[in-house]
């Protein structure tokens, strides 16, 4: 397994310092992509870490709050 992770490393290493520059034109159009994915990617965090944070608490708090009316 190590070795073909050593592999693909030195291949893209190869691959990455042969490439010859690309004088490619961005649009407005693809900014305005890469800003509508850097947000999407904010909403999904956001909502995995709230989602995570309340299975966390609820895995520490207890399950009856009618008995502690009681008390």
């Amino acid at each position: 397994m190590q070795t073909k992770t050593m592999i693909s490393l030195a291949g893209t290493l190869a691959m990455l310092s042969v490439a010859a520059p690309a004088h490619a034109y961005l649009d407005p159009a693809t900014g305005s992509i890469i800003l509508q994915a850097v947000i999407g990617a904010i909403a999904g965090a956001t909502l995995f870490l709230r989602t995570s944070l309340y299975k966390v608490k609820s895995f520490f708090v207890r399950g009856d709050k009618a008995g502690a009316d009681q008390e």
